[in-house]
């Protein structure tokens, strides 16, 4: 007995934001067959394609199963996730993934296919699935859970950065300072416009726009703010909007320029 299913997957930076549709279609019941000595459980995957556009860029994992004495029913849950550009894999919430698919009751084997669409650039994808095996009435016999190889959707992502904050005084206002902040693209792809925000002593005071950066172009932000007394803090793409290799370097703290 086979069933596929389609979800599909909008990622905007590292937030996973999902709009999903499942057409679920299945063949008649398979004859209940022997049960195996050794119950199997796999998982792989069968289409990953990539391309530019987003309708391109697709991946279809297979879980299969056979039945083992005693139980009546198969069911298999498919949990999606996402590695951005090489970092630690982390669970994508997707409406039509991580639910249960059950077999008709009495089959030999269960395999199902899930489709899903729209993945982003630069991202790694795999499933983790889970197996289980009931009987008649419910009970659980047996549980087990595989994971996917991945569908590499690699390509080159940008990657902001904060260099320098540097602070003057402003003439005729002592609790007010200029202040510039340089920024870089330390990625290999463009960075779109975006914005920085800048912290005095742990206190948002201003926000400032940033131009579009190529891979390895810098920009020098000024902004006018009140006066920091101990530390600054610039925080480039604060909101998260742009997709980068590594997020973890978005800020930089430095001690008040200005006294």
């Amino acid at each position: 007995m086979a069933n596929v299913a389609t979800t599909r997957v909008g990622v905007a930076a590292t937030v996973a934001a999902c709009l999903c549709t499942a057409a679920v279609g299945g063949a008649s019941a398979a004859a209940p067959a022997t049960p195996a000595a050794t119950p199997a459980a796999a998982v792989k995957v069968t289409t990953c394609t990539k391309g530019p556009t987003a309708a391109e860029r697709v991946a279809v994992f297979r879980a299969g199963m056979r039945t083992i004495t005693g139980a009546s029913r198969l069911s298999v849950r498919f949990d999606l996730q996402e590695s951005v550009a090489g970092a630690a894999y982390h669970g994508v919430q997707a409406h039509g993934l991580g639910v249960w698919r059950r077999s008709r009751a009495g089959v030999g084997k269960f395999a199902y296919r899930q489709r899903v669409k729209a993945l982003a650039r630069g991202s790694n994808y795999r499933v983790y699935v889970q197996f289980r095996w009931q009987t008649t009435k419910g009970k659980v016999l047996k549980r087990t859970a595989r994971r996917s190889k991945p569908c590499r959707q690699a390509a080159p992502l940008p990657n902001l950065a904060v260099q320098r904050i540097a602070a003057t005084r402003i003439a005729g206002s002592p609790d007010r300072a200029q202040y510039a902040i340089t920024l870089i693209n330390r990625g290999t792809a463009a960075a779109p416009a975006s914005n920085v925000k800048l912290l005095a002593d742990g206190s948002t005071v201003k926000r400032a726009a940033v131009p579009v950066l190529a891979a390895g172009q810098t920009t020098k932000v000024l902004l006018e703010a009140r006066r920091c007394a101990v530390n600054l803090t610039a925080l480039a793409d604060p909101d998260l909007l742009v997709r980068e290799s590594n997020e973890a370097d978005n800020s930089r703290t430095t001690g008040c320029p200005v006294g």
